[in-house]
């Protein structure tokens, strides 16, 4: 099933058009939607970008790279009213490992069927601003990782569509 977001038709509409496509996550128990042009990231292009053992389970990028979505269930017990505490503690240690980043305050996504709590930080990659956007959820009492980077200059595109990504998750039968 996809959804268009962003239909270049709609009158006063100044965005390019965005094709949502539902996939699954987290060990099949949970899906959603994604930007269509996100596929998964090849394994060259991930072992260049993601050099580290514990890397995301599963990683979408568009064609260049410069639109990514990771998740990965961590096997840890959370549950759903946990979810801020666990994003402030993420928070906590990606500004010790990254001291010059700016990072927002923790937010809390309440509209889909799971709460996300996120943050975001900026980026440098070769000289280009990027948003980087790490969110925590409880998926069946279990840790949730998503992230999403992209351009600063798609910020406002990105909101809207991580916003549809967290009220279109949905539990799998």
């Amino acid at each position: 099933m996809m959804n268009i977001l962003y239909d270049p038709d709609t009158e006063g509409c100044l965005q390019e058009q965005v094709i949502m496509e539902r996939i699954t996550l987290a060990d099949a128990m949970l899906s959603a939607e994604i930007p269509k042009e996100l596929k998964q990231m090849p394994e060259s292009m991930k072992d260049m970008l993601y050099p580290y053992e514990e890397r995301p389970e599963m990683i979408f990028s568009d064609a260049d790279g410069k639109n990514q979505m990771t998740f990965q269930l961590i096997h840890k017990n959370l549950g759903q009213e946990e979810t801020r505490k666990a994003a402030e503690a993420v928070r906590e240690y990606i500004s010790s490992r990254y001291p010059r980043s700016e990072l927002s305050p923790v937010h809390l996504h309440a509209g889909g069927q799971y709460p996300a709590s996120w943050f975001t930080m900026e980026l440098e990659d070769a000289g280009e601003m990027q948003q980087h956007v790490k969110a925590v959820l409880s998926v069946r009492s279990q840790m949730f990782l998503a992230t999403a980077t992209y351009p600063e200059q798609d910020r406002m595109k990105w909101e809207v569509l991580l916003k549809h990504f967290f009220n279109t998750l949905s539990e799998t039968t």
